[in-house]
């Protein structure tokens, strides 16, 4: 192999750095030259390592299954594409400093959001200061473009809509009092803080509302607590590391609401893993609906499984989804020219894996993009709602721990 094929070899691999690291602020609009048909970097920070790693997994393999898939078709703008990618540990502030060193240091061309709202929301910061334009594929939370920004965009739905389905169907059912618990975490504030608006929608109270530590493993206390409030229904905002535990607790208590929600943990295809049968009933929220019937569905699935040997998620998809994005808005930009980017990118329609990308350009707030409900039943995972997409019927109320 001669020294330059060895070069261009490391040059084209993704790159991948983990730690706490910092970088000055420099200029606000750095600007740098790249030789013609030089890679294309795209920089990112992921969630490898701490309380979010089971979603930030899935979003760096969607993004190199995107790239990978793109270089084969010649990159983009006649260049080859590279992602450098660092692990900020599930840490906002880590997720900051390592923009900062992309931008500063690295000085990559193009700059995609984090894994989740709290990197996301203080990462925004930094896109917006050095007028980087940043799709953000993993936060449905509105009040980060509700702040005058002009270079982030929402890559998933609002957060209304991880709620609207699942509180429809608890009307539908009867059930007109809620109960909420997740983790101390922005995301979980975020679901709960837009619970009151829709569920008044629907004739719906709170009757209990609790937030356990981010890293908590033990749930008995904040479980006793919500079976003493007697709820109808129970929304748990939760990651995947502790919907099992608050699972396994529901059990241990032998105690089944009517109805019960675990937004995101249980939309991992992999929950059925360790739940086994315990997961029946269940219901979860997805931005992807895995059975479309598509064509490009069908290829990023196998292209997906012979990829990485295992079945991709929603968050894999959201963020090969805004690889798509980004490379319509590049084609319509002609450049990667950062206001003609930002231009572009809101201007640009595009279908997407997860539905037709249309924003509000004034904001950056997500429009063509909405969230189905799932269901687990007989240990698969169900769309049941919106009904003009619904692979089968809700099934209300979720069945006692005896019975199963």
């Amino acid at each position: 192999m001669t020294t330059r094929l060895r070069f261009w070899r490391a040059l084209c691999a993704t790159v991948a750095v983990a730690g706490l690291l910092s970088a000055p602020y420099g200029r606000l609009r750095p600007a740098f030259a790249q030789a013609p048909g030089a890679p294309i970097v795209i920089g990112a920070s992921l969630s490898l390592t701490g309380i979010f790693a089971d979603g930030g997994k899935y979003s760096l393999e969607g993004y190199q299954l995107w790239i990978k898939q793109q270089n084969a078709k010649g990159g983009l703008l006649g260049r080859q594409i590279v992602l450098k990618y660092y692990d900020d540990q599930s840490e906002p502030a880590t997720g900051v400093r390592l923009y900062e060193r992309l931008i500063n240091e690295d000085k990559v061309d193009v700059i995609m959001g984090p894994y989740g709202t709290a990197i996301t929301a203080p990462a925004a910061n930094v896109a917006e200061r050095y007028k980087m334009p940043m799709i953000c594929p993993e936060t449905a939370d509105v009040a980060m473009f509700r702040r005058g920004f002009k270079y982030i965009f929402q890559g998933l739905g609002p957060v209304q809509t991880y709620l609207y389905g699942v509180l429809s169907i608890a009307r539908d059912h009867k059930l007109r009092t809620l109960a909420l618990i997740g983790p101390d975490t922005a995301f979980a504030h975020s679901l709960v803080d837009a619970v009151p608006e829709v569920a008044r929608g629907f004739g719906q109270s709170i009757v209990y509302t609790e937030f356990y530590p981010a890293r908590a493993s033990d749930f008995s206390s904040v479980i006793e607590k919500v079976k003493a409030a007697n709820p109808d229904a129970v929304l748990a905002m939760a990651f995947p590391n502790d919907s099992i535990g608050v699972l396994r607790q529901l059990k241990q208590s032998n105690y089944a609401p009517k109805l019960f929600y675990e937004a995101i943990g249980a939309s991992d295809p992999r929950y059925v893993q360790s739940a086994g049968q315990d997961v029946n009933g269940v219901f979860s929220v997805t931005a992807w609906d895995p059975d479309n019937a598509s064509k490009e569905n069908a290829e990023f699935k196998s292209s997906y499984r012979a990829e990485f040997h295992r079945d991709p998620d929603y968050h894999a998809a959201s963020n090969y989804s805004a690889l798509e994005v980004l490379a319509a808005a590049v084609k319509r930009a002609g450049s990667l020219d950062h206001d003609k980017l930002r231009d572009a990118i809101a201007e640009v329609r595009v279908p997407t894996l997860i539905g037709n990308w249309r924003i509000d350009p004034r904001t950056g707030i997500q429009l063509g993009y909405t969230s189905y409900i799932l269901q687990w039943q007989n240990g698969k995972q169900v769309i049941v709602y919106p009904g003009n997409v619904a692979h089968g019927k809700p099934i209300v109320p979720f069945p006692p721990w005896a019975g199963r």
